[in-house]
């Protein structure tokens, strides 16, 4: 494959590139390689600053160099070129070069694009069902293949690297691609990264193919998408680089070229792709994720990173020697979504930007996002998408505002018109208008603060009254008929039963005690008593302010809450599908927190953690834009999240979320000693293998949630059954055994045999009898266990198939092959997986269905079945894939060999 050869000329001055010569004047001149390599570079560039370290890059392609080297080479450069053209190449301080002034450019002839040796048509090295389609991209010693495989027209893109530094490159990309893959929940942010070959050069990554890059699109059909379009598109980039944060993965090189696009699909869909230049801020995340650091040395860290991108895009800071951030990533983000929304990419952002960006609130965005002190720069990606989805809310707000303010204007206009028209007539109406509305005005207000005042004086006495008297008087011993043995749970009953009498008179004040009422009784596990509370509460509210009022919406979303708590989660989900119609802005940060807050208890209700853990992210930022001092709140969200991202298999964002959570309640002045319980709680499920450092946290956390809260608490429930967690996982089925029983035994007596939970821990224990070898055993619980669940969860439950998964496995065992194959043709393995994520599922069904078939004599059909659930299940042989089933199938697929 060949390209263009050009010559160059500027001033007295000419390079030919196919000669690789320079002449000044008509004369040859004799210069290093390395200064003209400087200087055809500059010249491909013409205009453009060039940063010193893409020279070092581009030219030295990375091999050790002496200090001060490009600066030699361009002062050898400036020499040759004489006192006519050396002020040509000029030094942009802290920067790089440039080349200045007019220069023509005449095709000279073709030379070979391709310093590896790579053409159209040939297979790829090592890979030759794949053949080479077109070069996507080159630097020097690097080029970016599309490849077609030869018969099933499958693409994928090769990134070709010729030395070890460029390997150095391919390795650092291939670390922390892995990373994203492995930590992030939704991987199709970014591009896959299939195979590579570090071995032999040509070295080189092998992808999925993400489509064209936005540089490449863009001219074609940017235009024709109108902003609205424009901004959807910028947000999957922004929601991708959010996601890459999450994980402590930067990507230092935001440009259009790094952006590709699918347009096979309807909208657009947007993959970052090129991390080569990227960073970790927490390289210790490898280690927890088992990952080799692949061109990443172990002293390696942002501080001394001096990979800097592209200059178009790099942040202010960076050239001041700076660490790259999270924030420097956002700034690359503004100038992206200033070139999106304008049209004008690979444009900076120049002096008077803003008359290509007609909308205020984007050119604050704007303005935001690309500050140049990162102090006042937006904190993050998430951020930046945040504001723009809530653009419309803020347009309307701010039309509302310039509608307020022009009616002032108008008003305060006409009467400056009427008083310079009839300056002593309008002196006088306006004197005496004034007096008859300043009269009006005290007249009504005087009454009005005499009835509120009034009013107010009754309720104020009235929960005086109730607080004195039937909280606080009937916890006082010589009070109340049990004396000092009087609970806080005693206390509320006793009360409760006091409201309607004592704010029979006052509905507003009746029903905000009886919302509170509700969320003490919620927290002490009086699940019935809080429901009826929060029902009492919403009534109230709806007949005085309306359905949509805001106290009945929270009052709704509340009533979802404790709904999902007693396990009603039909009713729960009316009452959401209720609440999301009656929202008036479902987009602003109330509408949010209302919904997600309340969907999420749903969804951790039915087993679902990963779809609750989005929500709960949701519900925390919008939480946090409403009330940010609310700080009991944002625990009790937070714990949830901790739990869901540890059940949802994100182990890692969990510790992170953990850690977080305990520093800050133990930096607090108030008593956190529960809050921080509740985190190691939550945090012990995400230990992994570490079963004795999950025993210590769950040990260490247990008497002060005992002491706080009662050994009956759902929280010391929860706390016995991630201890029964950890025994199981040690194959300690005695102790399995016995926690599994006394958890089903309490939640039973708690709960009652209305409640999903109730048979989720009976299935645990006959789980756990299976586990431990006594499968006659296990049999009658697991049996009840699903048909239970049938009726108070529903069929299609995650929990109802995880128990039906674990009876099938015993059926089998016990030889009864007809009840059998009856659950398994019912297992679902996208239901399984929304309960307990892992990916092993279709391969564990497998395993049971090649045992089946074995005990039903097809040998051929059990031998497939079970030769392939086998290579699965071998690769994580752990609890979420149950070893009693490997074994068995194993054993099995031995006696068939």
């Amino acid at each position: 494959m060949e390209r263009s050869a050009f010559s160059y000329r500027f001033g007295t001055a000419e390079f030919d590139e196919s000669r690789f010569e320079l002449r000044v004047a008509g004369l040859p001149v004799e210069v290093e390689r390395r200064a003209l390599e400087v200087l055809a570079y500059l010249l491909r560039h013409a205009g453009e600053v060039v940063t010193k370290d893409e020279l070092l890059r581009e030219v030295w392609a990375g091999r050790v160099t002496v200090d001060k080297v490009l600066p030699n080479a361009v002062n050898k450069l400036r020499r040759a070129l004489g006192e006519a053209n050396a002020g040509h190449i000029t030094t942009q301080a802290r920067l790089g070069y440039r080349l200045d002034g007019p220069v023509t450019r005449t095709a000279v002839g073709r030379q070979p694009a391709s310093e590896l040796e790579l053409a159209a048509g040939h297979p790829v090295v090592g890979r030759e069902n794949f053949i080479l389609q077109r070069q996507l991209g080159r630097t020097a010693g690097s080029e970016v293949w599309l490849a077609v495989h030869g018969k099933t027209r499958e693409r994928r893109v090769y990134k070709f690297g010729l030395d070890h530094h460029r390997l150095r490159a391919l390795k650092r990309e291939a670390t922390l691609l892995r990373v994203l893959q492995e930590s992030v929940a939704d991987r199709s942010h970014f591009i896959e990264i299939i195979d590579w070959n570090f071995e032999n050069p040509p070295f080189f990554l092998e992808c999925q193919y993400g489509g064209r890059s936005l540089a490449d699109w863009a001219p074609q059909h940017l235009h024709a998408l109108d902003e609205a379009a424009r901004i959807a598109l910028f947000l999957q980039i922004a929601d991708a680089v959010a996601a890459a944060h999450s994980v402590g993965v930067l990507h230092k090189d935001l440009k259009p070229a790094n952006v590709l696009i699918d347009d096979d699909v309807v909208p657009p869909r947007v993959r970052l792709t090129d991390f080569g230049s990227g960073g970790l801020l927490d390289p210790e995340r490898l280690e927890r994720l088992g990952i080799t650091r692949l061109g990443m040395t172990v002293e390696q860290h942002l501080a001394s990173d001096s990979s800097s991108g592209t200059p178009l895009y790099v942040a202010p800071e960076l050239f001041d020697g700076q660490a790259p951030t999270v924030q420097s990533d956002v700034f690359a983000l503004g100038i992206l979504l200033y070139q999106l929304l304008s049209g004008r990419m690979a444009q900076p952002m120049a002096s008077g930007w803003e008359q290509n960006i007609a909308d205020p609130l984007l050119q604050d965005d704007l303005r935001r996002a690309t500050d140049g002190d990162p102090a006042r720069r937006l904190a993050s990606a998430a951020d930046l998408a945040a504001r723009l989805r809530r653009l419309d809310t803020r347009r309307t707000n701010a039309r509302e505002r310039a509608r307020r303010d022009d009616e002032a204007r108008r008003l305060s206009a006409s009467l400056a018109r009427t008083q310079a028209r009839r300056p002593i007539l309008a002196a006088l109406v306006a004197t005496l208008a004034l007096g008859v509305v300043v009269a009006v005005v005290l007249q009504q207000a005087a009454v009005r603060a005499r009835n509120e005042a009034r009013a107010e004086l009754e309720r104020a006495t009235a929960i005086t009254r109730f607080v004195n008297d039937d909280l606080i008087g009937r916890s006082n011993p010589l009070v109340s008929a049990r004396g000092a043995d009087a609970t806080l749970r005693d206390v509320l009953l006793a009360a409760r039963a006091r409201v309607a009498a004592r704010f029979g008179n006052q509905p507003a004040s009746e029903a905000a005690v009886r919302a509170s009422l509700a969320g003490l009784f919620n927290a002490l596990d009086l699940w019935p008593e809080a429901e009826a509370e929060a029902q009492r509460a919403l009534d109230l509210y709806e007949s005085l302010q309306g359905v949509a009022s805001p106290d009945a919406l929270r009052a709704r979303s509340n009533y979802v809450r404790i709904l999902s708590r007693l396990g009603r989660n039909d009713d729960a989900d009316a009452q959401l599908r209720q609440l999301q119609a009656l929202l008036p802005d479902a987009s602003g940060a109330s509408a949010r927190y209302l919904v997600e807050s309340a969907r999420s208890t749903l969804l951790i209700a039915r087993g679902d953690f990963a779809g609750a853990v989005p929500a709960l992210q949701t519900a925390i930022a919008a939480l946090r834009e409403l009330e940010p001092d609310n700080t009991a709140l944002h625990d009790a969200l937070r714990l949830d999240l901790i739990a869901c991202l540890a059940l949802a298999q994100q182990p890692d964002q969990a510790r992170i979320e953990a850690d977080a959570l305990i520093a800050q309640a133990r930096a607090r002045d108030e008593d956190s000693a529960l809050v921080v319980a509740l985190a190691q709680l939550a945090l012990a499920r995400a230990m992994g293998e570490d079963h004795d450092g999950a025993e210590a946290l769950l040990l260490q956390a247990q008497p002060v949630i005992v002491e706080r809260l009662g050994e009956n608490h759902s929280r010391h429930l929860q706390l016995l059954g991630e201890l029964l967690g950890v025994a199981f996982r040690r194959s300690d089925w005695a102790s399995a055994a016995v926690y599994a029983q006394r958890v089903h035994e309490r939640v039973r007596a708690k709960f009652g045999d209305a409640h999903p939970m109730t048979w989720v821990t009976l299935g645990n224990w006959g789980r756990t009898l299976n586990e431990a070898g006594d499968a006659r055993a296990a049999l009658q619980p697991l049996r009840e266990a699903v048909a239970r669940l049938r009726d108070v969860a529903g069929g299609d439950a995650p929990q109802t198939h995880d128990a039906s998964f674990v009876l099938a496995q015993v059926e089998l065992e016990l030889g009864h092959v007809d009840a059998a194959a009856t659950l398994i043709d019912g297992l679902d393995p996208a239901i399984l997986e929304a309960g307990r994520p892992h990916g092993l599922w279709p391969s564990a069904i497998d395993a049971l269905r090649g045992l089946l078939a074995l005990q039903r004599g097809d040998t051929t059909s059990a031998h497939a079945l079970l030769d392939r659930a086998c290579n699965a299940l071998a690769s994580e042989e752990d609890l979420s894939a149950p070893s009693r089933l490997y074994a068995r199938a194993s054993a099995a697929l031995d006696t068939l060999r």
